[in-house]
């Protein structure tokens, strides 16, 4: 007789895990699931886009290595002379590099979809985790997280595509600043009247009830009706504006990415991770593009523009002392993990949890094994697991075989909404 299946919805996982301990890992399915999609093959796609086809000419060896970045590289040096040391370190740095840069402009072309109405309420899920760990190179989880972060903490200590993605990036003109007063009351105090035939027969319903769409479609009909002459956008920059400091009611009660300002006093602020933190509770498993090693220390790029990051990424690629935080080949990423303190660190985290682990967007590869081994050994008692409906039977025997010593549901990903639920 086969085995019943425990499979739930995501409202279900929602309210099944409240007020209790509870740890985040997502995988690329979660980034995709908020409209940003930063698979391998995405990646090197795009990377074919910015070089104008060179990289399309390879496009039978990416393939044939399965999108394996590392195996990729390996295969053409293989045809480059063992003694041309210098093609060789040059291949594989431009590559690296064009791969890093092809998932940032990804990220950041995506990266509005974060911020989109149908994703602002993921803080109901985020609020519920006390520990958050990615396998992903891209640092999408710790922007959304930062969204969530209270106001007084430190501003400098962002990574480097944060200022693309705010709301307001410039001050309100004029014409803004006259309407924003008058806008920001009517969402604070007004109504709105619905009447059905009869004027006895109406409703009421407050305006800071409504969506933000909803909203914008009632200012904009206001302010025809009142010939006030706003201009659409410019309401649609204000209400921008009153979202945003609305959502600074909803934050997470602490965001700590590990790293630390160590050169107070210097022209030039550098973060630091602490690999000995206890307070750390933002892990990259496999490393991230932000992430690097500077001799013995592991610290965080903090550039504010685009060119800066390539740039700096450029620098560290090309410097012996330097290195990238990244596990880019596919398979014996442990042995990676054992050679980097940062790594080490996460990996080790993930194995003295208690609680439940919720796993969002991992395909439970065997490539990320060692992952689901350490979750087994830990003192996690559930895993909550998000698979597609078509591939239900696939993944519960999967999640059977990668925990075997845990209780397991899986849950409908395409039931997952971020959508906040209507009033």
């Amino acid at each position: 007789m086969k085995e019943k299946k425990p499979i739930l919805n995501y409202n279900e996982i929602i309210d099944l895990i409240k007020n209790q301990t509870n740890h985040l890992l997502i995988g690329n399915g979660f980034n995709y699931g908020l409209g940003i999609n930063t698979s391998y093959k995405s990646i090197f796609d795009k990377m074919i886009e910015n070089d104008r086809g060179v990289y399309k000419e390879a496009t039978p060896i990416v393939e044939n290595c399965n999108y394996d970045l590392e195996l990729f590289i390996g295969e053409l040096e293989e045809d480059i002379n063992s003694d041309n040391v210098f093609l060789k370190k040059y291949i594989r740095n431009k590559i690296k590099f064009d791969f890093m840069k092809a998932a940032h402009e990804i990220v950041k072309t995506g990266i509005k979809n974060i911020y989109a109405e149908k994703n602002e309420g993921v803080y109901l899920l985020l609020q519920n985790f006390t520990n958050f760990f990615s396998l992903n190179y891209d640092s999408c989880l710790y922007l959304l997280l930062l969204k969530y972060k209270p106001i007084d903490n430190e501003p400098n200590n962002v990574i480097a595509f944060e200022p693309s993605i705010k709301f307001i990036e410039e001050d309100m003109n004029a014409q803004q600043n006259n309407i924003y007063t008058e806008i920001k009351e009517a969402r604070r105090t007004g109504k709105l009247k619905i009447t059905f035939g009869d004027e006895s027969d109406s409703l009421e319903k407050a305006l800071n009830k409504l969506t933000k769409t909803h909203f914008q479609i009632e200012v904009n009909a206001y302010s025809k009706a009142n010939n006030k002459g706003w201009k659409t956008k410019d309401i649609d920059k204000v209400v921008n504006l009153i979202f945003e400091e609305e959502k600074r009611n909803f934050f997470l009660k602490k965001i700590d990415d590990g790293s630390r300002q160590m050169s107070l006093f210097s022209n030039e602020r550098e973060f630091i991770f602490d690999v000995n933190s206890i307070t750390q509770n933002v892990f990259f498993l496999h490393g991230a593009f932000h992430i690097y090693k500077d001799g013995r220390k592991i610290k965080k790029i903090t550039q504010e523009s685009d060119k800066a990051l390539y740039e700096k990424l450029e620098e560290i690629l090309n410097n012996e002392e330097q290195d990238i935080v990244c596990v880019f080949q596919q398979e014996n990423k442990i042995d990676a993990i054992n050679q980097n303190e940062y790594l080490l660190n996460c990996y080790t985290k993930l194995g003295s949890l208690t609680g439940n682990m919720v796993i969002i967007g991992s395909s439970l590869a065997d490539n990320d094994n060692h992952i689901f081994k350490q979750i087994n050994n830990s003192g996690i008692e559930t895993v909550f697991i998000s698979s597609l409906m078509r591939e239900i039977e696939k993944n519960f025997e999967l999640a059977k075989r990668r925990f075997p010593s845990k209780k397991i549901y899986l849950f409908d990903a395409e039931t997952i909404s971020y959508e906040v639920p209507g009033e």
